[in-house]
Order: C-alpha cells, then sequence, then structure tokens
C-alpha cells in the first residue's frame, strides 16, 4: 500500500492541536464523501488516533514540540489509489493548514 506521510507544525498546545484534528477527522464532510464508511478511534490519553475504511487506513499521532505541538498524519491508500497520493497529501495538508492556524 503506498504511504502518504502529512506533518504540521503549530503553535497551538499538543491538547489543543489534538482536539482539532480530532474533530476534522471525525466530521469533515470531505473525508465522509471519500469513504463515507470509514470510522475512527482515538485514545485521548495518548493524544493519537485510527481511522479505518473501505478506501484507506490512516494513524494520527499529536506531540509536543517546542513552545507548540507537531502533527503527523500517516495514510495508506489501496494500490489503485497511487496515483491520488499527492492530491491527498495537498488536501489534508490544507486542511491541516486551516484548523491548526
Amino acid at each position: 500500500m503506498p504511504k502518504v506521510n502529512i506533518q504540521s507544525e503549530t503553535n497551538l498546545s499538543a491538547q489543543e492541536a489534538y482536539e482539532k484534528v480530532k474533530d476534522l477527522l471525525n466530521n469533515d464532510a470531505g473525508l465522509k464523501k471519500l469513504d463515507p464508511k470509514y470510522a475512527c478511534d482515538f485514545d485521548d490519553a495518548s493524544l493519537s488516533g485510527n481511522a479505518n475504511g473501505k478506501m484507506f487506513k490512516a494513524a494520527m499521532k499529536v506531540s509536543e514540540k517546542g513552545s507548540g505541538s507537531s502533527v503527523e498524519i500517516i495514510v495508506d491508500l489501496p494500490l489503485k489509489f497511487a496515483l491520488a497520493k499527492g492530491m491527498v497529501k495537498s488536501t489534508l495538508e490544507k486542511k491541516l493548514i486551516k484548523i491548526l492556524g
């Protein structure tokens, strides 16, 4: 499976960034449109989570970095979607920039 690695840094605390990314993954209409059957599972204590669906799998982890935090999302795409790798990466990066300020 081709992997897409998205990393974003923010001045928000790790907890604030985690809550924003958790909300994005749970409620973003665009993501649900791509795979209406995907479901998220979060571990609030470790500031991490997973999304699993028919079209993709993703793992998310937020960690403290300096006075802010770092968000990493790794998406596993089926081989048939390998050509969409760049589009997936740019779309998620734009969404993260928007919510993390």
